[in-house]
Order: structure tokens, then C-alpha cells, then sequence
């Protein structure tokens, strides 16, 4: 008894030495080290303020003399390196392992896919389109890669568009074919065929019942399983018609507009210059012997650029993608169980995670808090000065925990898809301890600017790639101005795209005469030269989750309230919910209190207003989910305010629009207090 009580009063000290040896050998790095300065951009044009990587000063990289033209290229070399190694990976519970297709089984069976769609009667060329109608998932890897062998173009459909943008995709791309996940969404797709949709046939991930095929027989289309279709491919192999690098290598619709979904053309060039540009900046345009081969476990929809982008990424280097149930209660199961070496994160599931750990600790009284607020800031001042150690005493009592349950093996973090609040980003830098890269893009561009692996400043989005060109353009109607280097960021590059699919008008308003792309994002350059995204030019908001947002649209559904005399919708990029500002319809709010009880006198009493509230807000969204608004568009809290909108005031246009850089300018302590008050 005595001699364990020693050996563990031994083993307790042992490690209280070490931890105090670390803590004070950090403690040494902290005061006697500087922290390592962001690498900035370089501006090469002081007239028209255009900046570039500070590597590319004589001119862009130019990654044409790589093996790799095209995508089918790109799998074509990786077959031949790595073959045995597992490409894709899935399971369909948490109580399974994960089940892989190795690099040689993919490339057979997507010729397989790609020859059972070319015997259905499509032809094997760049102006045949195939839709993929489903949740990110093994098979749609599979069907996304079974186009491009055979010169296909694959288009993304997806459910957040709503029923009026899925059928508007269907129509506009003329698509003959379709491959759908599930059955709502084969249903979907038999009751919407009429003479206005090409649909020929659809192809279902699952068995579908008998009276989907007798539905489908009716509209006169051809409902096959997927392993029907691998079965026809295989019994009638077609010889692959590889694409060009000018070939267009995908259709990637965008809701960032306020009318029809955009289809932004892809082309394989652009789309390879592109990953290999974020690749380069982050240095991992190849595997060292000793690095582990990356593993990505992907959540994130293949119809948007960040998901489609790090599969191809990832077939690149060689690498693995892991693949989720598809269940959100899962994901953390689908993390801590394949073990990912790199992260590639939206800002919605930082949040989530920054959100839990802070209640945890919040439980724990002020010491917690305490706590929390010093690990941060103690492994921060760390890893400015390079020290990524996962061994402080932050490790061992916050942090440690967090990194095993995503599996213990992650080195690199890269966020992008929206604005990551800074609180947030550096939460999660410390949590990690590793490369954590904070990107930018859009559909149009793919990725534009990327954070260097020096760059450890938080809430920004670092410098432009090494193979783009970046300027800011005056934005006079909110007082924007490069000038003082802030302004609407523009790119030129071989990333953008070739236009949008059948619309010119668009196309141009896009990319002017001399090849730049006007994102519609304002940014403003730091003191470091990095960027920040601070604003959008347009009247559209981007949720912290990825979704555009047009606030007309949804004012002009809450306008039909009878309580409702003026508006403002108000969404914040870090936040994913959007918030009103009412003005009251008097008359109709004599009539309500009345009828409740209350006595109204032109003001509104602070009893009255708590219930008042939640009656105009829920006749708020009763009044947008008639005319059809996604659960995002909905907004979550209002204030009442007294003063209306008028021309005299400034807030309205002579044609009776709201002046919305006015309203927002004038109501922005109280947007923020709104928001406050729900996340307290």
C-alpha cells in the first residue's frame, strides 16, 4: 500500500514538474520572441491599386507545364501513382467501420456509370449535361466523376434553391438525365415533368416503389436504380472521350442573386488553376514521404464550389474523402471515427462548436470563464510566434478533449464559404493547434485569396493566390473609396469563370471589358496588406452559414401583415438568422389592443409589447411561408421603432424604396443590440 501511495505521489510530482516546465518555457517564448508577421500582398499598379502575391510581382504562376489539363487528367495520374490507396470512403451508421474504394475500383466503376448513361442514348461530349440531385454522399462522388471521362458536364441540383430554383435549373440546363438520392426527390422530379422539361431519365440511388415506376411510366420517363445503370455500363463499356482544358468541367448554380438561380460555367482550366493557386499558398501542392496522406472527412454539398473543390483537391494529392451518414447528430460520430488530417470547415460548424465549449465552461462559474478567456489567449500568443505544441497546460485541461473528438490527427483547418467572426476564429486557431487558413471565393472565381501559413491574425481572409490579380473599386453610393483602400474587390484571373449558362446581360455585368470579375463583396486592406471582407455592394446579405439572402424579396412578403405600416430586413455575415426593424400600422393596432384589452394611445405600453412582438412576428413568417420563403429567410427577432421611413429624413428613395446603406447606417446599434439580446 505504502509503495503505491509513493509511486503515485512520484508519478503526481513528475508530471506537475513537466507542466510547469512547459508553462514556463513558454512563458520564456511569449516575452523574448516576436510574433511572426503576416505575409501581405504586394501592389504592383499604385493607379489602379491592383495586388498581387508577393511571389508573383514579375507575373502570376503559371501552372500549364503540369502533367494534369483537365480533372479527368488529374484521376487519370493519380490511378497510376496511387491505386491501392482508398479514394472514397462511407458508411451508413456509426455502428459500422468506414468502407472504402480504392483509386482503381473508382475508376472502374465511373466507367461503368459514364457507359450505362452514354447506352441511355446521351451523347459523350461537352454539350451533354447531367444533374445530380442529391446530399453529399459516396454515390455522388461517383456520378460527379463518371461525367468528366466521357467530356459530360455535371450540374449540382440542390434544395435550398426552393421548388421554383430546382425546376428553374431543370428547365434552363435542358438536362435528359438525373441522378436523385432519394425518393421525395424522385417523386419530385416524375410530378414535375411537362413539355417544358427535357427530362428523359432518372436514375435513383435507392429502389423505388412501384408506384414511382408507374408514375413514371405515365410521364413516359425511365426510372433506373443506380446499380441497373452500373450493370448496363458494365455489360456495354463505351471508350472514354476525354475533355479538353477548355472544356467546360462543371455548371455550378448560385442563388447570389434576387431573381433565378446563375449558372456559372467552370471550364477545366480555370477550375485546376484555381486549386492549384490555393494549394501553392497554403504549401500542399505535394505530400512529403514523412506527412501523413491527407484525409478529408466531406459534409459539405458537391453542387458548391468549396465541396466539388476539395474532393478534386484531394484526388491530387492522393488523398483520402470520408464521407458523412448525412445526419447532423452523426457528424461528430463520422469526425472522431475516420480521423481526418485536415479540416475543411464552414463557419456554422465553428460556431456550434465555439458555442458548446463556451457553455461547458460557462457552467463552471467565473473561474471558467476565467479559464477560457487565458487558454485562448495563451496559446495564441504561441502560435504567432510559430509554436503550434499541443502540450501547454491549455491542452490538458480545454483543448485536448476537443481535438480528439474529431479524431486527434488534424494539421490543417481551412474555413471559407462565409465571414468567420473573429471570436470564433480564435477559439478555434488555439482549440486546434495547427494551420488554420481563413479563404475566399465565390462560385465565380472558385478561390481568390487564401491566408498564407504565416498568417495568424484573425478575421481576415489573407492575400490574393499566386495566381490572381486583386483591386478594390469606389463604391461612392456607401462612401467607398480604394483610395483609402476600401472598395468592391474585383479578381482577374484564369479562375474566373466563362459566364453564366444563357444570359449575356448577366455575363457582362459580371466581368467588365478588361477581364474583371466584380464579386459584389466589399473589402478593406489592413495595415498587414491582408484582406477583409466588411460588406456586400448589393442589397443581399450572405448568412454565417454560405446562403444569400435578398431582403426585398422578403420585406415585400412581411408587407402583406396587416400590423405592419414599414420594415427593414437586416442580416450580419457572422450571424445566421436575420433580424426586422417594424414600424407599426396605427389603425390596425388600435383595432388588435382593443380587441386584447389595452388600452393604446399612439404608444405602446412595455406589458403590451412583449406579447405584441411575438404576434407581429409569427403573422411575419405566416405571411412569408405562404409566399414561399426558405426557413433562412425567415426572420427570428424584430424591434418596434416610431419614426418611419420618408424622403425628408433620408431613408427613402423619391420612388419609395429604403435607403438601405441610410437605415443601416442609422438603426446600427440597435440591429446589433437585437442580436445580442437573442444569442444571450
Amino acid at each position: 500500500m505504502t509503495s503505491i501511495m509513493a509511486i503515485s505521489l512520484i508519478t503526481g510530482l513528475v508530471i506537475a514538474i513537466s507542466t510547469a516546465i512547459n508553462y514556463i518555457f513558454s512563458l520564456f517564448q511569449i516575452l523574448f520572441k516576436k510574433p511572426i508577421p503576416p505575409t501581405g500582398a504586394v501592389e504592383i499598379d499604385s493607379v489602379e491599386h491592383i495586388y498581387v502575391h508577393p511571389d508573383c510581382t514579375r507575373g502570376l504562376k503559371d501552372f500549364s507545364s503540369h502533367v494534369a489539363k483537365t480533372i479527368h487528367e488529374i484521376f487519370l495520374n493519380s490511378v497510376r501513382l496511387y491505386g491501392d490507396r482508398p479514394q472514397f470512403s462511407y458508411r451508413q451508421s456509426s455502428d459500422e467501420p468506414f468502407k472504402s474504394y480504392t483509386y482503381k475500383q473508382v475508376f472502374e466503376i465511373i466507367k461503368e456509370i459514364g457507359s450505362g448513361v452514354v447506352h441511355t442514348g446521351l451523347k459523350p461530349s461537352n454539350e451533354t449535361f447531367v444533374g445530380i440531385y442529391s446530399s453529399a454522399s459516396v454515390n455522388y462522388a461517383l456520378c460527379l466523376y463518371s461525367t468528366w471521362p466521357y467530356s459530360m458536364v455535371p450540374i449540382g441540383i440542390y434544395d435550398s434553391l426552393g421548388r421554383d430554383g430546382v425546376k428553374f435549373i431543370i428547365t434552363q440546363s435542358a438536362v435528359e438525365l438525373i441522378f436523385a438520392d432519394d425518393l421525395t426527390r424522385v417523386k419530385n422530379l416524375i410530378e414535375w415533368k411537362d413539355e417544358t422539361i427535357s427530362l428523359q431519365t432518372i436514375v435513383s440511388f435507392v429502389e423505388p416503389t412501384e408506384e414511382l415506376v408507374r408514375l413514371a411510366e405515365e410521364k413516359k420517363l425511365k426510372l433506373l436504380t443506380l446499380d441497373q445503370l452500373r450493370e448496363i455500363g458494365r455489360n456495354n463499356p463505351v471508350d472514354a472521350v476525354p475533355p479538353k482544358s477548355t472544356d467546360t468541367a462543371l455548371i455550378m448554380y448560385t442563388s447570389g442573386s434576387t431573381g433565378e438561380p446563375k449558372g456559372c460555367i467552370l471550364s477545366h482550366r480555370s477550375f485546376i488553376v484555381a486549386i492549384f493557386g490555393i494549394l501553392s499558398s497554403i504549401n500542399l501542392t505535394s505530400v512529403a514521404k514523412d506527412e501523413a496522406i491527407p484525409r478529408v472527412l466531406n459534409y459539405m454539398p458537391l453542387a458548391h464550389v468549396f465541396g466539388c473543390g476539395t474532393i478534386v483537391a484531394l484526388s491530387l494529392l492522393g488523398g483520402e474523402a470520408g464521407f458523412w451518414q448525412g445526419k447532423v447528430e452523426k457528424l461528430i460520430d463520422d469526425f472522431r471515427d475516420f480521423r481526418p488530417t485536415v479540416l475543411a470547415m464552414v463557419p456554422r460548424l465553428l460556431n456550434r462548436l465555439y458555442d458548446k465549449v463556451r457553455l461547458e465552461l460557462r457552467k463552471k462559474g467565473v473561474i471558467g470563464r476565467v479559464l477560457f478567456r487565458l487558454a485562448i489567449r495563451g496559446k495564441l500568443a504561441l502560435i504567432r510566434r510559430g509554436d503550434f505544441s499541443r502540450n501547454t497546460i491549455w491542452d490538458k485541461i480545454i483543448f485536448e478533449k476537443l481535438r480528439q473528438s474529431f479524431g486527434g490527427k488534424v494539421n490543417r483547418v481551412i474555413s471559407t464559404s462565409a465571414p468567420l467572426s473573429r471570436d470564433v476564429c480564435r477559439f478555434s486557431r488555439a482549440a486546434f493547434s495547427c494551420l488554420f487558413i481563413e479563404c475566399y471565393g465565390q462560385t465565380e472565381c472558385t478561390i481568390a485569396c487564401s491566408q498564407t501559413l504565416n498568417d495568424m491574425e484573425s478575421g481576415e481572409t489573407g492575400i490574393p493566390t499566386p495566381v490572381t490579380y486583386l483591386k478594390l473599386v469606389d463604391v461612392p453610393e456607401k462612401e467607398y473609396y480604394a483610395k483609402d483602400r476600401i472598395g468592391e474587390i474585383c479578381i482577374r484571373s484564369e479562375t474566373v469563370f466563362n459566364g453564366y449558362l444563357n444570359d449575356k446581360a448577366k455575363t457582362r455585368e459580371a466581368i467588365d471589358e478588361q477581364g474583371w470579375l466584380h464579386t459584389g463583396d466589399i473589402g478593406r486592406w489592413t495595415p498587414h496588406n491582408t484582406i477583409q471582407i466588411v460588406d456586400r455592394k448589393k442589397n443581399m446579405y450572405k448568412l454565417s452559414q454560405g446562403e444569400y439572402v435578398a431582403p426585398e424579396k422578403i420585406e415585400d412578403a412581411y408587407s402583406r401583415s396587416r400590423f405592419i405600416s414599414q420594415l427593414f430586413v437586416y442580416g450580419d455575415s457572422l450571424e445566421s438568422f436575420l433580424v426586422a426593424i417594424v414600424v407599426l400600422n396605427d389603425e390596425y393596432i388600435k383595432q388588435w389592443s382593443a380587441n386584447q384589452g389595452y388600452d393604446y394611445q399612439g404608444a405602446v405600453s412595455a406589458e403590451m409589447e412583449t406579447k405584441l412582438k411575438q404576434v407581429v412576428l409569427d403573422d411575419m413568417n405566416r405571411e412569408g411561408k405562404k409566399r414561399g420563403l426558405m426557413s433562412f429567410e425567415q426572420v427570428k427577432a424584430i424591434e418596434f421603432i416610431q419614426d418611419s421611413f420618408t424622403i425628408e429624413n433620408g431613408l427613402l428613395t423619391p420612388t419609395f424604396k429604403s435607403r438601405r446603406y441610410a437605415v443601416e447606417k442609422k438603426y446600427k446599434q440597435l440591429f446589433k443590440k437585437i442580436y445580442k439580446k437573442v444569442n444571450a
